[in-house]
């Protein structure tokens, strides 16, 4: 062996003997941190970003509306009940993650009665109210976890009755019940209703309420809410409308219909009317240039057309200086989807009084095809309006549930009716 040979076999065998070395290392290392093969391929692999990153609700794209909260313990004395819980409330971003994870995992068991529902109420548990009915998919977005089956969801409960894992139940507006089985351990849900001081929250069914759903959740004492000032924003001209509607701001095809002052802009095959009261509607054919108006491929997922749809959602809120939209509706007919938005000041719903939507976006093969708008702007009472006295105080719970109770089926909540501009009050709603 020559000299150099030498030389190289003895590098060759320092080298082994260190990669031996420093293996035996990480595997000691590995023996408190976890299994060897995960560990080595979290040590060299890229850091990857939060798949559910901090933002204004759980997906930011998805504007969804607040929510009702009953937080159950281990009798009807123990519950823990809020009204309009937005995204931005504590208590529901810890509730999020939960459902995220049951709905990751959940098995279907199949339909199940009211009493099992109500049986299972009495142990610990979490129930949301969605006030609103969405298809799973819109809901699953929400959550930021994607659903393996279909269903129609107005409110969903996370319960303990079984010892090792959660169960969830999914509720449609038809009164029908799903129940799935779930890898959430009992003890998540349980830690967060123990940290829920009850409240003198109840279900309608348990308080003596027989004209309410059985499930509208109730609370002890009523908010006080402040009055708002309905308007029309600032910014809302035609100018801004028609640049953030991907429209040419200069066009000459416009004209304004002399009986009603409806500017009107045609740039064919797409019509836009622009009304002196916030009113705006669009129609359009099937082809477009525009990408606002293109939201998913013809058969696009639910998911796919929500996300095109806030899109142009949010284009008119920021285009205008208007209220923001959240989602109300997401329904299907022989066309394609419509998708409906309302408004919502501090998490409580804002209602028109004719009861049309704030926002209707219709979509056929995966295009924009119309949608019918109100620019609305809510803010605080001027300064000269609050000479007049502060807001009224909403009736008690109880009285205002008496009196709803009255009408078979009625529901009760919590809103703002906007009949034109001027000031609004909160108002218990039977609905």
């Amino acid at each position: 062996m020559s000299k150099r040979q030498l030389v190289n076999w003895l590098q060759n065998l320092i080298l082994t003997l260190l990669t031996i070395s420093a293996l035996f290392l990480l595997t000691r290392l590995f023996l408190f941190h976890g299994g060897l093969s995960a560990q080595v391929q979290a040590t060299f692999s890229p850091p990857s970003s939060p798949s559910h990153p901090a933002g204004d609700g759980y997906n930011s794209g998805l504007p969804f509306s607040s929510v009702h909260i009953m937080v159950t313990g281990d009798s009807a004395y123990g519950r823990y009940g809020q009204m309009y819980a937005t995204a931005s409330d504590p208590l529901l971003q810890q509730i999020i993650p939960l459902f995220r994870e049951a709905l990751g995992s959940a098995s279907e068991v199949g339909s199940t009665v009211d009493k099992t529902l109500r049986d299972a109420l009495q142990t610990p548990g979490i129930y949301l109210d969605l006030t609103c009915c969405l298809p799973l998919a819109a809901v699953s977005v929400w959550l930021g976890e994607d659903a393996f089956f279909d269903r129609s969801v107005c409110a969903m409960a996370l319960t303990t009755e079984l010892e090792d894992a959660a169960t969830l139940y999914l509720l449609s507006n038809d009164g029908s019940i799903f129940r799935y089985f779930t890898a959430l351990p009992t003890s998540a849900v349980q830690t967060l209703c123990e940290d829920s001081a009850p409240n003198e929250g109840s279900f309608a069914y348990e308080s003596g309420y027989g004209g309410l759903p059985p499930y509208t959740v109730l609370v002890g004492e009523a908010p006080v809410l402040e009055d708002v000032q309905a308007g029309l924003p600032s910014q809302y001209s035609a100018h801004n409308l028609l640049t953030a509607l991907d429209f040419n701001a200069y066009t000459t095809s416009r004209y304004t219909e002399t009986s009603s002052g409806v500017e009107v802009v045609e740039e064919s095959p797409r019509t836009l009317r622009i009304g002196p009261d916030g009113r705006v509607e669009y129609s359009g054919g099937s082809e477009v240039s525009s990408s606002l108006y293109r939201v998913s491929a013809p058969d696009g997922k639910p998911s796919d057309v929500l996300q095109g749809v806030c899109r142009l959602a949010d284009a008119l809120t920021t285009g205008t200086g208007a209220a923001r939209l959240y989602l109300q509706a997401l329904e299907t007919d022989e066309e394609g989807y419509c998708v409906r938005f309302q408004y919502q000041t501090d998490g409580i719903p804002v209602f028109f009084a004719d009861e049309g939507d704030a926002l209707a976006v219709h979509v056929n093969g995966g295009v924009i095809t119309a949608f019918q708008y109100r620019c609305r702007s809510y803010g605080l009472p001027s300064k000269e309006d609050e000479r007049g006295g502060g807001p009224l105080p909403l009736l008690p719970p109880s009285m205002a549930a008496a009196i709803a109770s009255s009408g078979s089926g009625t529901g009760l909540s919590i809103g703002y009716v906007d009949a034109g501009s001027g000031r609004l009050s909160a108002q218990w709603l039977a609905k």
